[in-house]
């Protein structure tokens, strides 16, 4: 088989690459290792309820916003039923400590009023970060698109330094309202002791700006590039892992599969950035950057429960509203052993927001989430695909109840039937991520993360660890990563005529 390129991993990132390769006629491959494509985006059903793994909510899809801009651009926005969370929508957080609840609302003004009124002393603190937040990503092209792209992908915002701990302890002393203004850190996995501030307004911005679903969830994204590819000839490949990206003379010249060889000048990976070191020939990069990359900090794992309910209106009260629990101070992702899951939780119920009839099961359906450590699965780890030992099984079971607890305690859930339970195990045979990290690669101070761009030519790098993380983040390193086979200011200029 020939084409120009060859994408590897069919996550929101290689989806998104290949769109936009195609859209500028390049003749694309993705090839799959899973028997379906999407990733993490892509749902599994139980039951008769689809559950979505990685996809809840999003921001940037707002008229002009950034994610609504590259949909539009590369057709896949007419394929989606886009909605915008209501005005009573929120994030409704618990503070574990003190027991005071706060609505964060997908809106600067409605977020600061909410917050001034829960805080009061702590008033001016709250106009400050805010106001940062906003000063941030004003400077940056993805939410600013008058701005050139180049010198921001290579240069270093000044704020990139800034860590968010000492900004935040420097302006709010309130342990409550700490946790509260850090707890978009969920959304990306780094503990706000190790995050920067820069990183984590482009996430936070990105939500308080305006929430939105997707009827249909993440499959429906998934399900939307692929009526893209059918139209623009691109071919999805599944149930292929690549073994291997041969060379010619310093250049990439194909990949190979246990079952077939695609010739190609072109190579875009987009998994875990260390499962690369595999797949080229020995001596292909220095070890300085080897060293490099196996030496990245990965994100926080997750465990999962998801379940059900025999009477759906009893989730009406979740179907805007995302229920968070947190402790106070920043350290909201640590995970205690003994208790892993006396920490922050997450419950929502994400079918709950779909109008599609063929999807009604989904409307009984209720995920909780609680921040995970490999060391919760050290004992039971083994290579993926083999069998699991009866007292795995009993942990997850065990560690499933206690969140159900939770839930009851926290917020009145009771009657939640487990379908399937996710762990950092699960995640890491599922995703292909070390540790089970379900952000990938840590975006954190003192840590340089790779760019697009390999020393090897014709190979290049995509994914949540070279750019941003979640949904937003990885679409963006996709169109980064075409841009820099096919030129990033050109293609950059293509993208944002569409706002």
């Amino acid at each position: 088989m020939k084409a120009e390129v060859v994408v590897i991993g069919s996550g929101i990132s290689g989806l998104t690459a290949a769109a936009s390769l195609a859209k500028r006629n390049r003749q694309v491959i993705i090839v799959e290792r899973n028997q379906k494509p999407g990733g993490a985006l892509k749902h599994f059903v139980r039951r008769g309820i689809p559950f979505d793994v990685g996809f809840h909510y999003s921001g940037c899809l707002g008229s002009g916003e950034i994610l609504r801009v590259l949909w539009e651009y590369l057709g896949v926005w007419p394929h989606l039923r886009v909605y915008p969370f209501p005005s009573e929508g929120n994030d409704r957080l618990i503070l574990r400590n003190s027991g005071k609840s706060v609505r964060a609302f997908f809106s600067y003004e409605r977020l600061e009023d909410e917050l001034r009124q829960a805080f009061p002393n702590e008033a001016k603190g709250v106009a400050t970060y805010l106001k940062a937040l906003r000063d941030i990503c004003d400077s940056i092209p993805f939410y600013n698109p008058d701005l050139p792209l180049t010198p921001f992908l290579r240069g270093l915002l000044p704020s990139a330094e800034i860590g968010l701990a000492p900004f935040l302890t420097s302006l709010i002393k309130d342990p409550d309202l700490q946790a509260v203004l850090a707890s978009p850190a969920f959304l990306y996995g780094v503990s706000p002791r190790k995050a920067s501030l820069a990183v984590h307004a482009m996430v936070a911005h990105a939500f308080i700006s305006g929430a939105y679903a997707i009827d249909g969830g993440g499959q429906a994204i998934v399900d939307a590039f692929l009526s893209v590819f059918r139209k623009a000839g691109v071919e999805v490949i599944t149930g292929q892992e690549v073994e291997s990206i041969f060379v010619t003379d310093g250049k990439v010249a194909g990949i190979k599969t246990s079952e077939m060889e695609i010739h190609c000048s072109q190579a875009v990976y987009t998994g875990h950035p260390t499962g690369l070191l595999n797949l080229v020939p020995e001596g292909t990069f220095r070890q300085a950057y080897h060293s490099r990359l196996q030496g990245l900090e990965n994100t926080t794992s997750m465990f999962v429960v998801f379940g059900a309910v025999d009477n759906p209106a009893s989730l009406r009260d979740l179907t805007w509203v995302n229920h968070y629990a947190i402790p106070s101070g920043l350290d909201i992702l640590d995970v205690n052993l003994i208790c892993p899951e006396e920490g922050a939780l997450l419950m929502t119920a994400p079918g709950r927001r779909y109008s599609d009839p063929a999807l009604s099961g989904a409307k009984r359906g209720i995920i909780l989430m609680r921040p995970a450590s490999w060391d919760e699965v050290a004992p039971f780890s083994m290579e993926a695909g083999k069998a699991r030992p009866a007292s795995y099984k009993k942990w997850k079971t065990q560690s499933a109840d206690r969140l159900l607890d939770q839930a009851k305690k926290l917020w009145g859930f009771s009657g939640i039937e487990p379908l399937a339970i996710g762990s950092p195990l699960t995640f890491r045979d599922k995703l292909g991520v070390p540790g089970g990290a379900v952000y990938g690669v840590q975006h954190c101070l003192n840590q340089y993360n790779p760019g697009a761009k390999t020393r090897l030519s014709g190979l290049w790098l995509s994914g949540q660890g070279t750019l941003m993380t979640g949904i937003v983040g990885a679409s963006l390193s996709g169109l980064v990563t075409a841009g820099e086979i096919e030129g990033l200011e050109p293609l950059w200029d293509e993208v944002r005529q569409c706002r």
